[in-house]
């Protein structure tokens, strides 16, 4: 089964939001509040759509991947220790792969995407955070060699359900 990575288009939003509700729903019979009504939704993934910053993982039937890649950075953010590094980082947001394709690998290939992607264009790193009690996402990142650079709380979230584990990754 053939896959690649390539910039969405708007004939992808309406199959991405349904994966990514899809993805919400898993995480949260788990126990996992990673996303909420608010974040990811359909306005957020269009105007990453229209800045050319959504991308999706195609196979031969279907879209199974989903993540962002830009530059803007969460103010939660402000105090964590990140690395030291003179060019600007890239930052993954709303990374998900559609729970039926989940343990093939499919990850490992977005994320290794994203980190060639960023090197290309010049930065220095990628950086991202994740729901601290989201084990599996902790572990993968920890895996790819990802650094943890500190615990935040992001406002907005559920009371119990706001500390997020920072990652980032020198290119």
């Amino acid at each position: 089964m053939a896959e690649q990575i390539e910039r969405a288009t708007e004939y992808d939003l309406p199959i991405i939001g349904k994966m990514f509700a899809d993805c919400k729903e898993y995480l949260e019979t788990r126990g996992i509040l990673q996303w909420d009504e608010k974040y990811p939704n359909h306005e957020y993934f269009e105007n990453a759509m229209q800045g050319e910053e959504l991308f999706v993982l195609k196979t031969s039937r279907a879209i199974i991947g989903v993540m962002v890649l830009d530059e803007w950075q969460a103010p939660e953010w402000e105090n964590t220790k990140w690395t030291g590094t003179e060019e600007k980082p890239l930052i993954l947001h709303s990374f998900c792969v559609d729970p039926s394709a989940q343990g093939g690998g499919f990850g490992s290939k977005m994320l290794q995407f994203a980190e060639d992607f960023a090197k290309e264009q010049g930065y220095g790193a990628l950086r991202l955070d994740t729901y601290s009690e989201n084990k599996g996402a902790v572990r993968f990142y920890e895996k790819r060699g990802y650094r943890k650079t500190g615990l935040v709380t992001m406002n907005g979230k559920p009371e119990g359900h706001e500390l997020y584990v920072c990652f980032e990754k020198l290119l």
